[in-house]
């Protein structure tokens, strides 16, 4: 059964008769407003006081979700949808507000998470649900605050961090499919110290991702692996505080590229690392200075095997200042990115590119008043420089309703992939976006509700050629894109029961030709609900998307499509908990990305050992 959001009128009535009774983000993630963020503007503020539009997962929403990786967790977050080739462990694409994964910087303990092949963006399958302590999403530009990338979102992965009493913990869970998840770990801190350790193992025999291929027939399953490490260690003293974290993973991952019965397969290999130093050297004046390094190590096995090694660095000096109702800051950064290919089809390349950036922030809240404004200047070394800004209002018109406004620009360079494998246009430049915003947001202790609106345009988006006559065969600038939407998104508790919802109506257009992008539904609608019954946590969540074209001149569609899931929490004495999940409870068939087959009903279930202190 297919599901379209144009052609079902019921669906549209009750999503606006729910956000009628339910009356600022994803019921079961909906965070309060004194909680503390750091993603918006860099630093530590209450959400409150952000101008931007955000949501945030903690750690029991994300062992509450039952999700199988970090996109399938984003999915269940408004203005995103995803496309996958397949299962967990797969290609995977992430769009924030109908943006392309390039679009979005994803940052892993401050890290920067990102590919330079092809054309870039988050290795989503090679993050590990089980290393994560809390997600931040930010939707909307930040290149005035981060740099490159950002037009979009950015997407801020924090991991697990010991602190207070020795805390320890172990899970095993089974599912259908020849799933499996282990996991365990320890954390604490005394006298100044804190540290942790943590390491996982999730790993699925799969199913055919892609059933019916008339090319190169493989009707094996697909599976995957995942293994990983995380380690954090800090000290405070007086004035200042030392952290590192490191977090490294292994993903083997099935797929079907060659004729069988050779049976495809990545070997990706991830391992990334910070040192932060942070002193607060008086009541108005503090710094930050943080160096980060990722590596990504990628080895195809295919009956053309191929492999490409990603190195990036980052340094980072933040001077932050209060001034009475201010905050300033200035930052220095560096940002140092390398790539080794061996692709049978392009030059074999070992490139490097250096970025250089001075960025400047000033934060203002007085009253119901609050304003933000950033500009940055960030210098490639061989290529175009970009000076990007952005600009924040807020105020509170009462006690319950605040409204904002902002506008901001952002840019992406080139990746090294694009730049350097002999396929770059030779007058190939940075793509560039502007963005206007405004949002309603309502708080009234149980009840929230908001209504954000925004138009993102992107001039020079860098688009492979292939079709042009005669075709360049290359990257280059080729398109502008506008992307005008709209999000409402609610929340209430009635009685025992938590309900939520979220509703996006999106107008993703090329400029060019008049055509909607490729992969992106018009409108999504997404459902939560959870309540108590018996000590028993109850919950479902419900995904609607509508129809989608498939190619960018809009010739071929994908119906739309629904799934509901299902998921049971119960207390198992003092220490033990037990979870159980049913994903795709109907058992929908549907496809995620053309030619791909989805998993189907999946079930799982876990048991976890957790002594309270």
């Amino acid at each position: 059964m297919t599901i379209s959001l144009r052609t079902n009128p019921g669906v549209r009535a009750g999503a606006l008769a729910a956000m009628a009774l339910c009356s600022q983000t994803w019921a079961q993630t909906a965070p309060a407003l004194d909680t503390v963020v750091v993603t918006a503007a860099r630093e530590a503020q209450p959400l409150r006081t952000v101008t931007a539009d955000m949501s945030v997962i903690d750690r029991a929403a994300i062992e509450r979700s039952g999700a199988t990786g970090v996109a399938d967790l984003l999915a269940q977050v408004p203005g995103v949808q995803i496309t996958r080739n397949g299962g967990p462990g797969q290609t995977t694409s992430v769009f924030l507000r109908g943006m392309g994964n390039q679009h979005t910087a994803v940052f892993v303990d401050g890290v920067r998470f990102n590919s330079q092949e092809l054309q870039g963006g988050a290795l989503w399958a090679a993050l590990p649900l089980a290393q994560i302590e809390r997600i931040e999403i930010l939707r909307g530009p930040a290149a005035a605050i981060y740099g490159s990338d950002a037009m979009g979102g950015v997407v801020q992965i924090f991991t697990r961090q010991g602190d207070g009493p020795l805390r320890a913990y172990a899970e095993a869970g089974l599912g259908n499919q020849g799933t499996s998840r282990l996991s365990t770990g320890l954390q604490g801190g005394a006298n100044g110290w804190s540290y942790g350790l943590h390491v996982a193992d999730e790993r699925s025999d799969g199913f055919d991702v892609n059933p019916g291929n008339p090319w190169t027939p493989n009707p094996d399953r697909d599976g995957y692996a995942n293994t990983s490490l995380g380690l954090n260690a800090g000290y405070k003293h007086g004035i200042h505080q030392i952290d590192t974290r490191l977090q490294h993973n292994r993903l083997k991952a099935h797929y079907d590229q060659s004729a069988a019965p050779f049976d495809d397969y990545d070997r990706v290999k991830n391992t990334s690392g910070t040192l932060r130093w942070q002193a607060a050297w008086s009541d108005t004046y503090q710094s930050v200075v943080q160096l980060g390094q990722a590596r990504s190590d990628i080895q195809r096995f295919t009956s053309s095997p191929e492999s490409n090694d990603g190195r990036s660095s980052n340094y980072l000096l933040q001077n932050q200042w209060k001034l009475g109702e201010s905050r300033f800051n200035i930052d220095l950064e560096r940002r140092e990115d390398r790539l080794n290919t061996d692709y049978a089809w392009t030059q074999n390349t070992d490139s490097k590119r250096v970025q250089n950036s001075l960025s400047a922030g000033w934060r203002y809240a007085s009253g119901v008043h609050q304003l933000d404004a950033n500009v940055r200047h960030d210098r490639v070394r061989d290529q175009q420089n970009k000076t990007t800004g952005g600009l924040g209002y807020g105020l509170q018109l009462n006690d319950s309703l605040r409204w904002v406004v902002s506008a901001g620009t952002a840019f992406r360079t080139p990746t090294l992939y694009e730049r350097f494998t002999g396929q770059a246009a030779a007058d190939l430049k940075p793509e560039s976006s502007a963005n206007v915003e405004t949002g309603l947001h309502y708080n009234a202790g149980k009840q929230q509700l908001s209504a954000v609106a925004y138009r993102n345009k992107i001039k020079n988006q860098i688009t492979y050629d292939f079709t042009s006559s005669p075709a360049c065969n290359c990257y280059r600038n080729w398109e502008s894109v506008e992307l005008k939407g709209l999000t409402l998104t609610s929340s209430t508790r009635l009685d025992r029961m938590n309900l939520g919802l979220s509703l996006d109506f999106l107008n993703p257009k090329n400029l060019e030709n008049g055509k909607l992008l490729p992969y992106r539904s018009k409108r999504m609608l997404k459902l939560s609900a959870d309540t108590q019954l018996a000590g028993w946590t109850l919950g479902t969540e419900a995904q609607l998307y509508s129809a989608r074209f498939v190619d960018a001149e809009n010739s071929a569609t994908l119906g739309g499509y629904g799934v509901v899931n299902l998921y049971a929490q119960h207390q198992l004495g003092k220490d033990w908990s037990l979870l159980a999940r049913v994903n795709n409870v109907a058992d929908r068939d549907y496809a995620p990305t053309k030619g791909y087959a989805n998993a189907g009903r999946t079930l799982f279930f876990s048991v976890k050992w957790a002594p309270a202190n």
